[in-house]
């Protein structure tokens, strides 16, 4: 044992040359408090690698999402991109249809284009209710990847005053002028008019005609009247700006004209545009104001009893806007001119008829519409020529689109429920179907063109 005891001891032994190796001989004591530093090491390497790790694995996941909301991104732009494409088939079927003598003015698909694409762009559930048919078992209907569509219907811009027509030619910025006093004209707009703008600006209704047509038009004269000058000290205010003198881009630019303060705009700003004809299409009217200011305009008595009384004349204004909801078809101006000198009567003979028109309005006669049936009748006699000067009638030019597409997210909860919520693109388009586009590769160039899009 002692022989072993010794062999250990020797082996054990730290060794060394000369003087320098008695120096490094450690004695128990200074062995023992060494103990421990290879397992601190470890501990220390350790703790190093899991942070290192931990930070890779991190960076790693953020760059996998981010990488993932890119791709629905993109897939989500591409689903909107296509959702505003069918609804341009779609409006290009409602052109030929309206092409069609016997069906112009009586089938309006754009109404539907949000059921209509339901067949292309929704969820498997969505196109076995629209068309019957499981995207299964049928190729090219719904979307693979997610779901697009429409907001609600397509609607116009040809029931709104295009302010740039101020910078047409002469007459066209009367028929502007003469539809802005029709809009502005009613007693009860009389403080909005009496009051100093938002910025202390003294206004009228015809000042206030006045600085939007000088704003947008290219002359420097008021109202291109000779001896006179647009005066409305732009230059002067707080932030100094210039007319624009020219046609504007966006009709939120109006709001930078003399008196256009958020009070004004908020009564009136919803009957501006700044596309489409110069003339509001009567079959596409939808504003009670809009069409209100129409009728005093084109009255043949500027004191018939509807027009003295406010209430009647916006309560026939409201009729007229419904027209379309009682069945009502304004395809020529002498229809218009027909259903406001006795809508009564104009619903009752449409009621009489077997058609979907006529089961229309039989159902508003049903349901007792005031102004229709029971108590006081509206009705009022307008001047054709007065009323052409402003309005026109027939199918629709512009047409306004909030296509969308979305995608869901793949991560859930423990409930099933989505983690996150959808990435949802949309994109508001407006379509003119005069404007030829620049860029057709075939000639000759079809009608038709997007003049606004913006993605949100």
């Amino acid at each position: 044992m002692k022989i072993l005891t010794s062999i250990w001891t020797f082996l054990n032994r730290e060794r060394g040359l000369g003087r320098r190796a008695k120096a490094r001989v450690r004695t128990p004591k200074q062995r023992r408090r060494q103990r421990g530093v290879a397992l601190v090491a470890v501990l220390v390497a350790i703790a190093v690698i899991f942070t290192l790790t931990t930070q890779f694995t991190s960076n790693t996941n953020v760059d996998a999402i981010a990488a993932a909301n890119y791709r629905d991104q993109m897939r989500a732009h591409f689903l909107a991109r296509s959702a505003s494409n069918l609804s341009e088939l779609v409006i290009r079927i409602q052109q030929r249809i309206d092409n069609i003598k016997e069906l112009s003015g009586q089938v309006q698909i754009t109404d539907f284009a949000d059921q209509v694409l339901l067949a292309f762009c929704g969820n498997p559930e969505e196109v076995q209710a629209a068309v019957g048919f499981s995207t299964s078992t049928t190729k090219g209907l719904g979307a693979d990847v997610g779901t697009c569509g429409v907001v609600g219907q397509i609607t116009t811009e040809d029931d709104k005053i295009n302010v740039n027509c101020a910078n047409a030619s002469k007459e066209t910025a009367e028929v502007i002028k003469s539809a802005l006093d029709a809009l502005f004209y009613f007693n009860g707009y009389d403080p909005v008019f009496e009051e100093n703008d938002a910025e202390g600006w003294q206004r009228d209704r015809a000042r206030q005609v006045a600085a939007i047509i000088d704003y947008v038009d290219s002359d420097s004269q008021r109202l291109r009247e000779r001896g006179t000058s647009e005066d409305y000290n732009y230059e002067t205010l707080r932030d100094p700006y210039k007319a624009k003198n020219n046609y504007i881009d966006t009709i939120g630019e109006i709001k930078l004209a003399r008196g256009v303060d958020d009070r004004f705009w908020s009564l009136f700003g919803k009957a501006f545009t700044v596309y489409g004809g110069c003339k509001v299409n009567l079959s596409a009217l939808s504003n009670s104001q809009l069409i209100a200011g129409i009728l005093v305009l084109a009255a043949k008595d500027r004191n018939d009893p509807v027009l003295q009384d406010p209430r009647k004349l916006f309560a026939l204004a409201t009729l007229v806007a419904k027209a379309k909801q009682f069945g009502m078809q304004f395809t020529k101006i002498d229809d218009f001119i027909e259903f406001v000198k006795d809508p009564s009567a104009a619903v009752g003979a449409l009621a009489g008829q077997q058609s979907l028109a006529g089961s229309q309005a039989n159902a508003a006669v049903g349901a007792g519409v005031p102004g229709l049936t029971g108590g006081e009748k509206l009705k009022l006699d307008l001047d054709k020529t007065n009323l052409a000067r402003i309005a026109t009638a027939g199918p629709r030019r512009t047409y306004r689109v909030q296509a969308w597409g979305e995608i869901e997210r793949g991560a859930k909860n423990n409930d099933g429920s989505p983690l996150f919520p959808p990435i949802r693109v949309t994109i508001n388009g407006v379509w003119d179907t005069k404007v030829v586009p620049q860029n057709a590769r075939k000639p000759p160039a079809p009608k038709g063109a997007w003049v606004f899009l913006k993605e949100d």
